[in-house]
């Protein structure tokens, strides 16, 4: 019995890795909207959260379905 990852499996693990430091992200968005941080480093947390959690989105997407 071989004991080699096939690729797969490497882009599974990656795909829940990816989701559980997406959801860290999000707990943190949580915490500095609620912290007496400018408002404008806040949008920009925002912005790049978001942009961030679509590109996630659509890779996770494409590499489930390799």
């Amino acid at each position: 019995m071989s004991s080699e990852v096939g690729p797969l499996e490497v882009i599974d693990g990656l795909c829940s890795v990816t989701e559980k430091m997406a959801q860290l992200v999000k707990k943190q968005a949580e915490v500095i909207a609620q912290a007496d941080i400018a408002e404008e480093v806040k949008e920009e947390l925002e912005a790049m959260q978001k942009e961030t959690d679509g590109k996630l989105n659509v890779l996770e997407y494409k590499m489930r379905r390799m």
